[in-house]
């Protein structure tokens, strides 16, 4: 069976990647599909197949600059060739899910969510200098209501798009009630591969003192302020491990307690997941896998009660809290130190939380989807 792997563009290595690196894994002698590619910006693994581009990616600012191409991405996936092979394999969170079959070949698509900014995460990637300083405002709601209006069209064509795969997956039952909310159709969940065995090896100082952390990309919906005003009116310590469009107005924010650990690389990452005392996961997340990352390294998770988090986390590796305000955020803190220091909450009891993400459980779950497809 020949196989191609189609993904949205590698220009980083994120869970997406990790994704499509475990697929490749499936499907050893798979091609890979992609609007565009940087090179030396995912596993070596990757790197090393052959991986086809779209017209993009020789666009003027290309790879770096594609995102300005937006408008052309449906074009471009759906301009690739399949006719020689008998499935394709896509990983989606844009327009992967496009990608064009014919005659007698299947299309299996893995979802990690239709897109945010055309349904409802869409305030949440406005720009802030088109909202203004109140996201709440009644110019905000102007500015918000023009786009949704300006995108309706956009919204009908991947509707349309979504009913071409013959199989969908996603990565949480969140995701799964989003698409059949927004395409109507069914999906099945199958849960990312975390590299659960890397996390839960090495060795760390997590003393009773140990600070808060929040780890990944600084962007407005992941919440990451919310943990930074609790680190001001508690004067816990936090450490902020990641970088994006937020840093600085998290820095300008940030009380002494608080400091900032920029590109942390997987060494580092896990040497944090080892020493701190609880990580923080404050916004809602289609999956989420930095609390699965954090559970391996037995650290306990305090996750805001929606979204994926509602799949990950729970008694046995930390705490949810139900409102995004300090004193929700500071209860959990409080009920998760109760229990580390009553030893009701171990690291053996946290990382047992992380064992049905391996990559190897990932891998079984595709290949009984393609082989029921036979």
């Amino acid at each position: 069976m020949k196989v191609a792997l189609v993904h949205d563009w590698l220009v980083s290595s994120r869970g997406g990647e990790r994704v499509l690196l475990e697929l490749a894994r499936v499907f050893p002698d798979a091609s890979i599909f992609t609007l565009v590619h940087q090179p030396g910006s995912v596993d070596a693994e990757l790197e090393q197949r052959p991986i086809n581009t779209s017209f993009i990616q020789h666009l003027p600012g290309a790879p770096r600059a594609f995102r300005r191409y937006l408008p052309l991405f449906w074009a471009a996936v759906r301009r690739f060739d399949f006719s020689r092979y008998d499935l394709v394999v896509s990983t989606s969170h844009c327009v992967a899910m496009a990608a064009q079959t014919h005659g007698m070949q299947l299309h299996v698509s893995y979802i990690h969510s239709p897109m945010r900014y055309l349904y409802d995460q869409q305030r949440a990637y406005i720009p802030r200098s088109l909202l203004g300083k109140n996201a709440k405002s009644r110019r905000a709601d102007v500015v918000a209501a023009v786009v949704a209006a300006a995108t309706v069209g956009v919204r009908k064509m991947d509707r349309r798009l979504a009913a071409g795969p013959d199989v969908l997956l996603c990565n949480s039952d969140f995701v799964r009630q989003r698409i059949a909310r927004v395409w109507q159709r069914d999906a099945q969940v199958v849960y990312p591969p975390v590299d659960v065995e890397f996390f839960a090896s090495g060795e760390g100082n997590r003393g009773a003192d140990g600070f808060l952390l929040c780890l990944g990309a600084l962007v407005p919906y992941k919440r990451v302020d919310l943990a930074v005003d609790y680190a001001n009116s508690t004067g816990r310590k936090l450490v902020v491990a990641g970088q994006g469009p937020e840093l600085e107005s998290l820095q300008k924010r940030a009380g002494p307690s608080v400091s900032f650990v920029a590109a942390p690389n997987r060494l580092a990452v896990r040497k944090l997941y080892q020493e701190a005392r609880a990580l923080l996961f404050c916004g809602e997340e289609d999956f989420g896998i930095v609390p699965v990352e954090a559970s391996a390294a037995g650290l306990p998770v305090v996750a805001f009660g929606r979204g994926g988090a509602l799949e990950t986390v729970g008694e046995q590796n930390g705490a949810l809290f139900g409102e995004q305000t300090i004193a929700a955020l500071g209860a959990a803190v409080d009920d998760v130190e109760r229990r580390l220091d009553s030893e009701t909450l171990t690291q053996e009891t946290i990382s047992k939380a992380a064992q049905p993400f391996t990559p190897s459980a990932f891998r079984e779950q595709i290949q009984g989807v393609v082989a029921a497809l036979k």
